[in-house]
């Protein structure tokens, strides 16, 4: 209570006070806290990056100050001259962020400029730091004046003489003196201090014309007005008319006019020239002295001398000169006009709106007059709201009778010039009749009409929207009328959707017409249609035949010569339109028909079905001795229906063979007539027909003559010879047992050492396993970028997984294991049958191998031999390996098998009958040189198929975050049924070299790499979609080299410069012509993902004459 009554109102108040004031000053931030934070942090996200910096310019030329910051989103730009905002001319204008000068003035342009950013989010802004133009000019005039003495009549004798040669310019230019023409130097009486010339103790011989020439780097300009010193001597010539600089025409007379008092003889001397002038058909010279000259031509301008001279020979020789100059004048450049016109010549304004030209004055002696005329013929003047300032021709609230030509026009003594400009007054676009929601059958030609009101075309203009997508001109699917009206041709289901018309003017913002639908039905139609094609007997096979329309089509077979639905034998079932052949026979050859029905009709079409017999050797050849010099025979024999043809090559090159002395018998048979010591080696016989190929292969062994002699044979011949051979015979037995002791020390410790690197590449293959173990996870490929790194596997923890004590490392080596340990194949049951080629990892060959599909006895595969030791080598190929392990789709080749137990590591996958797709399309050409059954060229519908089937896998490929990277013709295979698989031979050693090219070290297929893989090593699905383009290309050209007439060096440059075209091949229907051409875009974005280039192949129609 004592203490309550101590406390007085004031101090209560002043406590009270300063206990508010914390409570207040937080308020006070928790308002404008976040107002403060967004300040500091919009200052802190952008800062100028380029600084504008000081630019060095000469007049006339143009300048650049560059701005930019480091983030741009929402950032608007403007620059201030002097701290006013710079207002853009058709001179000065803003660029972007940049402020572009096109013609620099140096009175114009003189202060500093900034850059201002704005952020449009906070309203904050920031100025960049100043900037100047450093202008380097020089005067177009320059003048000789008398400083010293004062006036001319003060010059006398003895006298001094000073001269100021008055001239600007940045930078300060350096002066030159001249006496009548010839060049001054300094001596004892003359001498130059800044633009003043001083002339000490004058003399009637210092008479004459003095000027000057300025020069810089802004170039260098000579005095028109120049000084002539007159000082009287004894018996010395006055001059009374001095003669004065003329310009004239070209082929016209030019007069000289010269005059001395007290001169015995008036000479005129030619520039240089030390003979005087007389009269003839060029020059006259007068009673009066003055000098003609005739016909003036270029040759004729520069300084003439009139000399003076004295009856007294003591008495000095008085010269003056004068220049003679030709008149001349410049003609209008396409750059005359500012801002740049287009081809036409035509300006459009807006109506209401405002104009403004510049015309550049072009150069001319005499400095030539300019105005401009309106299109009745008048001269513009400089009031109104049409006049002209400084050669601009400026025109406000344009109306429509503003509309004309204006001219341009500059004259001098040389002539006159003129140039034209159109000004068209546009007026705002207005849509009068919207377009229509259409219902179009797929097929037909169909118009959307969007009519308006306006300006016509080329000032006013209609573009389309469908959907979202601009629809771009010319195309030829597409017809753009200027009266807005837009005409599909042969419209097709991508082709329905949402279309906008969009009526665009000049000077106007875009009036949008209403949203009109199209909708397509769909046409009645195959995809693709049915194609002939042959059946093996005994197999199970299906004839596909598919059609689509609105509604949907039933789909059925019959058979020529079978009563109509009547049922199919037991073996054979037709499921909507696909036939199944459970197991082939002789009678099921024939003509089959595939009929469509729906309500909008019906549609059929007829295929071949013929039944063949794939070849089969009924004799093999076998390895044989033959002895030198005698003949020898390889028997072959094969069955199959059509008969088979007999092939045989040495060494796997085919028809290796002297003429002269090997014949193939009618029976397939070969006959060596003699054989010599270099036909060793291994023969194949290759029986084919149109059902495939089939190879076997045996090798012949060449021994010597001399072995055979009669002394060699037992019992006959010396004693000492046999000796000698038992001795010979005994002492290369022990050298072989020798070389077989090191040779079997070489490979156990070549096997030892291939164990441990296959341990280490388990280790970098774990993460497979792993993988394959858990579930099948989508395992992301490394990018190229990291090839080169070494590959480590990193424990949990952290530690090195390469101990082998690692408990982490046991762990995942038995994941690793786990899943390429099923795949493990004894190399021992792999039987070589030929050599493919070879690639960047090593050799790839054919072989036979027992067992590895059950079913079937000897399987014909792929093996693919890793030999390099490069690490990069190492890490590409675990990568192939990885993609055609995992993936599981008909279109894509598997992984059968794998060899690591000692190398070379083998990889064993799946190969089919007709080799690779390349090689296939070659031989269906008209030249091929192939000898044997050739098949014929691809129908359209079959080309169409073969694409499909390729993007249907590469889709498979993509959706499992696969990229190919070399998917060519090369590296797909094709069987009898043409069925397509994609795989990777990638034989880009030999037999494809052709196609690959060295880039970075690397053997790249550069004509099916799009740029940004080639040279930023960005590897995506859409570098897949750019080479399956040429792919298609290939299928398209019957295996033709894309590009074939450039060589790889012009496909390089062309690739970087993106001046690389692509053309489709004729027969490639309209439709797919437009999907490839998407597919050849130079950006990534602009191409279809695979799901979209798979869903429109399928759904191009193709007619099937039926």
């Amino acid at each position: 209570a004592a203490a309550r009554e101590n406390f007085a109102p004031g101090a209560a108040r002043e406590t009270s006070t300063r206990m508010d004031f914390p409570l207040r000053l937080l308020t006070l931030l928790a308002f404008t806290g976040p107002w403060w934070c967004q300040a500091v942090s919009g200052q802190d996200t952008f800062y100028f990056s380029p600084q504008p910096a000081d630019v060095r310019v000469r007049q006339g030329e143009s300048a650049t100050l560059r701005c930019g910051v480091s983030k741009s989103d929402r950032i608007s730009f403007y620059w201030t001259l002097g701290g006013e905002a710079v207002r853009n001319t058709t001179r000065r204008f803003q660029q972007g962020s940049d402020l572009r000068v096109t013609r620099v003035d140096p009175s114009l342009d003189l202060g500093e400029f900034k850059c201002i950013a704005t952020n449009a989010s906070t309203g904050y802004s920031l100025a960049s730091q100043g900037a100047q133009l450093n202008v380097l000019w020089i005067g177009d005039q320059a003048s000789v004046e008398l400083q010293s003495p004062a006036s001319p009549a003060d010059l006398a004798p003895g006298g001094d003489l000073s001269l100021r040669c008055r001239v600007d310019g940045v930078p300060e230019p350096q002066l030159e003196w001249f006496h009548n023409g010839v060049r001054l130097f300094r001596s004892e009486r003359l001498s130059f201090r800044g633009r003043r010339m001083h002339l000490a103790s004058l003399t009637a011989a210092d008479n004459g014309i003095y000027s000057c020439r300025a020069t810089s780097e802004a170039g260098e300009v000579d005095s028109q007005t120049n000084f002539a010193l007159v000082l009287e001597g004894e018996n010395v010539p006055r001059i009374s008319v001095l003669p004065g600089d003329v310009t004239v025409r070209r082929e016209t007379t030019a007069r000289l006019d010269c005059v001395y008092d007290g001169a015995a003889v008036t000479e005129w001397y030619a520039r240089d020239g030390d003979v005087p002038l007389t009269n003839s058909s060029k020059v006259t010279i007068l009673p009066n002295s003055s000098l003609l000259v005739h016909n003036v031509q270029d040759a004729d301008g520069g300084l003439y001398r009139c000399v003076g001279v004295s009856e007294d020979k003591n008495a000095p020789q008085q010269s003056f000169v004068a220049r003679l100059r030709l008149a001349f004048l410049e003609d209008f450049k396409e750059s005359s006009i500012e801002p740049p016109l287009s081809p036409d010549r035509q300006v459009v304004v807006p109506k209401n709106g405002q104009l403004e030209l510049l015309c550049v004055v072009p150069p001319g002696t005499p400095r030539p007059r300019a105005w401009w005329e309106d299109p009745g013929g008048h001269t513009i003047g400089d009031t109104g709201r049409l006049r002209v300032a400084d050669m601009r021709l400026l025109l406000d609230a344009a109306r429509k009778g503003d509309a004309g030509n204006y001219s341009c026009v500059v004259q001098n003594l040389a002539g006159t010039r003129r140039t034209q400009v159109h000004v068209f007054v546009a007026v705002p676009p207005s849509v009068t009749s919207h377009p229509l929601d259409l219902v179009v059958d797929e097929g037909e030609d169909t118009a959307l009409v969007c009519a308006f009101t306006g300006s016509p075309h080329p000032v006013t203009h209609v573009s389309w929207h469908h959907g979202e997508r601009p629809l771009r001109e010319p195309s030829p699917h597409a017809t753009f009328h200027p009266n807005g009206t837009l005409v599909l041709r042969h419209v097709g289901l991508t082709d329905a959707g949402e279309y906008t018309c969009q009526v665009n003017t000049t000077g106007f913002p875009p009036e949008t017409a209403k949203v009109a639908t199209i909708t397509v039905r769909e046409r009645l139609k195959f995809v693709p249609a049915p194609v002939s094609r042959n059946l093996e007997l005994g197999s199970n096979a299906k004839v596909y035949c598919k059609a689509r329309g609105s509604p949907a089509p039933i789909v059925r077979w019959i058979k020529e010569g079978q009563q109509p639905y009547l049922e199919w034998p037991p073996h054979i079932r037709d499921d909507n339109g696909t036939l199944r052949f459970q197991g082939v026979r002789d009678q099921d050859a024939g003509r089959y028909t595939c009929i469509a029905t729906s309500a909008q009709g019906l549609i059929n079409a007829t295929v071949r079905l013929d039944v063949i017999v794939m070849p089969r050797f009924t004799v093999q050849p076998m390895t044989t001795k033959a002895v030198e010099g005698y003949s020898a025979m390889l028997h072959c024999k094969a069955t199959g229906d059509p008969p088979p043809t007999i092939q045989w090559d040495r060494n796997n090159i085919l028809n290796n063979f002297d003429p002269q002395r090997y014949q193939v018998m009618d029976n397939g048979s070969l006959l060596i007539s003699e054989v010599h010591r270099d036909d060793d080696g291994k023969y194949g016989c290759t029986a084919g027909n149109s059902g495939g190929l089939r190879r076997v292969e045996a090798s012949l062994v060449v021994l010597g003559s001399e072995g055979y002699s009669s002394g060699s044979l037992p019992g006959v011949g010396d004693p000492g010879e046999n000796t000698m051979a038992k001795t010979v015979t005994i002492t290369l037995g022990a050298a072989a047992i020798y070389m077989m002791l090191v040779m079997g020390l070489m490979i156990w410790c070549r096997f030892r050492r291939a164990r441990r690197k296959a341990m280490l590449l388990l280790q970098v293959t774990s993460e497979v396993g792993k993988s394959d173990d858990e579930g099948g996870a989508t395992t992301e490929l490394r990018d190229k970028a990291a090839v080169g790194r070494e590959p480590a596997v990193r424990s949990d923890n952290g530690g090195d997984a390469l101990s082998h004590s690692s408990g982490s490392h046991s762990q995942h080596s038995k994941r690793s294991r786990s899943s390429y340990d099923r795949l493990q194949y004894p190399r021992h049951d792999l039987h070589t049958m030929m050599l493919l080629g070879r690639g960047e990892f090593g050799d790839v060959f054919l072989a036979k191998a027992r067992g590895i599909r059950e079913g079937d006895q000897e399987t014909v595969v792929m093996v693919k031999a890793l030999h390099s030791r490069e690490e990069w080598a190492h890490a590409d190929f675990k990568r192939e390996m990885d993609m055609f392990h995992k993936l599981n789709h008909e279109g894509i080749t598997r992984v059968l098998g794998v060899s690591r137990d000692v190398e070379p590591f083998l990889v064993i996958m799946e190969y089919t009958d007709w080799g690779d797709l390349k090689q296939f399309l070659l031989a269906t050409q008209k030249e091929s040189q192939r000898k044997g059954p050739k098949p014929p060229p691809l129908a359209q519908a079959q080309s169409i198929g073969v694409c499909h089937q390729v993007a249907l896998a590469m889709e498979h490929l993509a959706n499992h975050r696969f990229t190919h990277r070399d998917l060519a013709a090369r590296n797909c295979l094709v069987t009898s049924r043409l069925d397509v698989k994609v795989s990777c031979p990638a034989l880009s050693r030999d037999s494809y070299a052709n196609e690959y090219a060295v880039h970075r070290n690397r053997s790249v297929p550069i004509r099916w790499t799009p740029a940004e893989a080639l040279f930023e090593d960005e590897w995506s699905t859409k570098s897949d979609v750019y080479s399956f383009a040429v792919l298609a290309w290939e299928v398209f050209s019957q295996g033709a080299l894309p590009q074939g007439d450039k060589d790889d060096a012009a496909v390089l440059k062309m690739l970087r410069s993106a001046e690389l075209r692509w053309g489709a091949p004729e027969n490639v229907p309209v439709a797919f012509v437009e999907l490839l051409n998407r597919c050849w875009q130079r950006s990534p974005r602009d191409r279809p993902a695979f799901g979209e280039v798979a869903l429109r192949i399928g759904e191009i129609f193709v007619d099937s004459n039926v």
